[in-house]
């Protein structure tokens, strides 16, 4: 009987080890619900459960419905425009978190702190006025520079970087702007399709533009969370590439659309307006 008893509760808990969540966020262009948590965005809400954004998981995800950026199908739609943590709307170019040039190769970075294996992927999606909203069918995938949309995820749980191409073609600053999604398929649950799996969605609002300074991509700085993010001490106030709102050298970023009194509060920029 205790042999039996041993038995089913191994069984039971091995079970909850498998379907255990796994759990990651995007932060490099910062996605929505993060972004708050960065000091230059104070301004905008953040969500304390950012690295959970599984659409409710498998449960509510195996029908192969879920919001686009990862909040329940059936529910509230706090991180799609307009939402919450979707500030562009009310806050234009204040709510972008990265700008990037046509073409460009970008390094993205993605946290994840509950590893389930499985891959990622990243979709764009353009957006022509403030308020319009993105949907499942707007987002196009991105893919590497070795023309892999999938990024296999090795194991640890630690802040991965990896890169992928922008299409030359597309442009969106001032009232329109892009939406990169990143799209996490985990693998912990073998031979079991897409929608069997648990899957996470992230969307960050980014500019694509010639107008973000320097040449290249050029990523605002959206660091690994840490004690001390912010790089000094400040860069030479003569130092603006060919920037001419808020600067950031070090990756030559530019950031349009901000006031001086939002440069100034972070020492690591300088004000080239």
């Amino acid at each position: 009987m205790k042999t039996t008893t041993f038995l089913a509760s191994s069984l039971a808990l091995s079970g909850l080890v498998q379907h255990a969540d796994a759990h990651g966020r995007l932060i490099d262009p910062p996605h929505r619900g993060y972004i708050g948590k960065l000091p230059q965005f104070n301004y905008i809400p953040i969500d304390y459960n950012d690295h959970g954004l599984n659409a409710g998981g498998i449960s509510e995800t195996s029908g192969g419905k879920h919001g686009v950026c990862g909040d329940p199908y059936t529910g509230v739609r706090d991180h799609e425009t307009g939402g919450i943590y979707g500030t562009f709307p009310t806050n234009g170019a204040k709510a972008i978190g990265a700008c990037y040039a046509p073409g460009a190769t970008v390094t993205i970075q993605v946290q994840i702190t509950a590893n389930h294996k499985g891959y990622f992927q990243f979709g764009l999606c353009k957006l022509n006025g403030k308020t319009q909203k993105e949907t499942e069918e707007c987002f196009q995938s991105l893919a590497q520079p070795n023309g892999q949309q999938q990024w296999p995820l090795p194991a640890g749980a630690q802040t991965f970087s990896m890169q992928y191409k922008l299409p030359s073609g597309v442009t969106c600053d001032g009232d329109s702007h892009c939406v990169l999604r990143w799209w996490y398929v985990g693998g912990n649950n073998p031979g079991q399709p897409v929608n069997g799996q648990e899957q996470f969605w992230n969307c960050a609002d980014i500019y694509i533009s010639n107008n973000c300074g320097g040449s290249g991509p050029s990523p605002s700085p959206s660091p690994s969370p840490s004690p001390s993010p912010w790089p000094s001490p400040s860069p030479p106030r003569g130092d603006c590439g060919t920037c001419n709102n808020c600067y950031y050298a070090p990756t030559k970023a530019c950031f349009i659309g901000w006031q001086k009194w939002q440069c100034d509060s972070v020492s690591a920029y300088n004000w080239c307006g």
